[in-house]
């Protein structure tokens, strides 16, 4: 009788907790893609370029192919205050949930100061997600392409989505290239040739400096939550050594990491000192990513950056 009424007493203070302090947040990302599922020579894709200069000269040029980041329905339709969901390589904690369209669009309010919007679209058997317009993607190969096109390629390139043919888009890469990003720009394959591309000057995508701190640093996302920190000072003639970080300081770091965005080029100024510097590695020793700091400044190759949370 007495083991019943500690059960009985255990199950209530368990409920009660699970209605004080809800269920555990959810923790949403991208579905990630099976590469055996994915054939470079057929399919539908997301298109940037590279070695358009070569055209002239080389015969040739190579695609940078993408697919649209997916998310799954069961994940998404659940989603509730609290939950974080990464999008675009940066994590987004869930303030409220908005249904439109008869709730097959979802948008989420952020904690996080977000000036755009995000919503998650349905589309047969995953959700799309659209950002200020534009679609998150992922990498997944690269094809080169050799010359000439295909006599059945076609190019389109215009709201009133006029045919044209291979030596327009030729023509445009060669004027253009830099135009055509993975967010406005989409190609077919069939058999290994690339038979057709649809381009609109809208959306340009994400600012080219409106990056994750982490992806920026070239650095490793999963992991970081847990990752061991260590910290170095760094003098131009001593070179490297390592500091003691208070707790508040190395939650600070991983702040910066998790949550930071790069949000401009401060100035092109080089320094071989005076800056610190910050390691994440997993428990088993794996490198993840270092940040290098200088008077508020992420330090880069090419000069310092500002960056916000």
């Amino acid at each position: 009788m007495e083991r019943d009424r500690l059960l009985t007493a255990a199950l209530v203070l368990l409920l009660s907790l699970v209605i004080t302090f809800g269920a555990c947040a959810a923790d949403i990302r991208p579905l990630a893609a099976d590469p055996d599922e994915i054939d470079l020579s057929s399919g539908r894709f997301r298109l940037t370029v590279k070695d358009a200069d070569r055209i002239p000269d080389g015969g040739f040029f190579t695609t940078g192919l993408y697919l649209e980041d997916r998310y799954s329905p069961a994940e998404i339709e659940a989603l509730a205050p609290g939950d974080t969901v990464l999008v675009n390589g940066r994590i987004w904690t869930v303030q409220d949930v908005v249904l439109h369209e008869g709730g097959s669009v979802i948008e989420i309010y952020t904690e996080e100061e977000n000036d755009g919007y995000i919503v998650f679209r349905r589309e047969e058997n995953s959700y799309l997600c659209v950002v200020d317009d534009w679609s998150p993607v992922s990498a997944v190969g690269e094809v080169r392409i050799m010359l000439p096109l295909p006599d059945a390629f076609e190019y389109y390139c215009d709201e009133e989505r006029t045919v044209r043919d291979g030596k327009a888009f030729l023509s445009d890469l060669e004027k253009y290239g830099d135009a055509f990003t993975a967010y406005n720009t989409g190609c077919v394959f069939e058999s290994g040739a690339l038979i057709s591309v649809t381009h609109a000057d809208y959306p340009e995508g994400p600012s080219p400096e409106a990056v994750p701190v982490w992806q920026f640093c070239h650095g490793l996302r999963d992991g970081l939550e847990t990752a061991v920190i260590r910290g170095y000072e760094i003098d131009c003639e001593a070179g490297p050594g390592e500091i003691v970080l208070t707790p508040e300081e190395i939650e600070e770091i991983r702040s910066i990491a998790l949550s930071g965005v790069i949000t401009g080029k401060a100035n092109d100024l080089s320094v071989t000192g005076g800056t610190w510097s910050y390691s994440f590695e997993t428990p088993e020793g794996v490198h993840l990513l270092s940040i290098e700091l200088y008077k508020g400044w992420i330090v880069s190759a090419d000069g310092m950056y500002t960056y916000s949370k």
